[in-house]
């Protein structure tokens, strides 16, 4: 099926291998897709996913934000979902949990082993269902504790202390951005997915997820489709980092904003404007017109 590009969407590397449907499923990456620099959504996004829900697309969130985190957000958007979370290692409905991949214990002590062995260049979060510990207490993550919304609830010496608590991610912060190519071989070494990402709330302040291998952000959009049957041809993914491309590979209509990377741009379908300039909205609204045959 060939769908009408409107205004402010232009071709991305794939565009000549795009054979969507309309779509019915759309999911958004946060940091630099939904938000920018700015702690919420600008009114022009609020108001186009609004527009995108009532014209009867589900809208979810896909990110690497824990569930507690996103909460304000989706009472600000008012999103339907279903939403990945944690990087790909939830699926939820925005009441239930509808698929979690969790880290073992074990996995965990190699990851606080790892990043001991960096010194001070990095420290490790690790997450719970309710919250997140720390493998040091760190003040120069303060900016990103602001983003989730809350403190660590401790600093953690060993998985032991987690009970046997379900560990969906872990995150380094990396204080000196030269290590990550070291973790990025640490954690595939422990059999785990590495995933970069940044946020431009913490310009300076990259991150890497660490994550169950089956857990990213593709696999899940696959598994939340599925849940609420949608064929994949029938979704839409929008994102802009690295942590997005697995979603752009298998979404029927895969979007990248315009700040991002060339090599995110290239393995998008099609791309529109930049996080300042509202991209998000823009693709949303392309979505609602072709879903009404525009």
């Amino acid at each position: 099926m060939s769908l009408a590009l409107p205004a402010g969407v232009v071709p991305g590397g794939r565009h000549a291998s795009w054979s969507p449907e309309p779509p019915a499923y759309v999911v958004c990456d946060v940091d630099g897709t939904l938000i920018g620099p700015q702690d919420t959504p600008s009114a022009e996004v609020v108001a186009a996913v609004g527009r995108a829900t009532a014209a009867g697309l589900r809208v979810g969130l896909a990110t690497g934000r824990m569930r507690i985190a996103t909460e304000t957000l989706r009472r600000q958007l008012d999103t339907t979902g279903p939403h990945v979370l944690h990087n790909g290692a939830e699926v939820f409905d925005g009441s239930h949990l509808i698929a979690a991949w969790s880290l073992t214990a074990a996995q965990v002590d190699d990851l606080l082993a790892l990043v001991r062995g960096l010194e001070s260049r990095a420290y490790l979060e690790v997450y719970t269902d309710t919250g997140y510990l720390v493998s040091s207490w760190d003040d120069r993550a303060r900016p990103h504790w602001r983003i989730l919304g809350q403190e660590p609830d401790g600093v953690l010496a060993s998985a032991d202390e987690l009970d046997g608590q379900v560990l969906p991610k872990a995150t380094f912060a990396l204080f000196d951005p030269e290590v990550q190519a070291e973790l990025i071989d640490g954690v595939t070494q422990l059999g785990l997915l590495a995933g970069p990402a940044g946020s431009p709330l913490t310009p300076g302040l990259p991150y890497l997820n660490a994550t169950h291998p089956d857990a990213d952000k593709g696999r899940s959009l696959q598994r939340a489709a599925a849940h609420i049957g949608v064929p994949m041809a029938a979704t839409a993914a929008v994102g802009d980092a690295d942590n997005d491309l697995s979603m752009l590979a298998v979404a029927g209509t895969a979007i990248a904003m315009g700040q991002a990377p060339a090599h995110v741009r290239e393995a998008a379908h099609l791309v529109v404007p930049d996080v300042d300039a509202h991209g998000v909205a823009v693709a949303l609204d392309a979505c609602i017109g072709w879903r009404r045959g525009r």
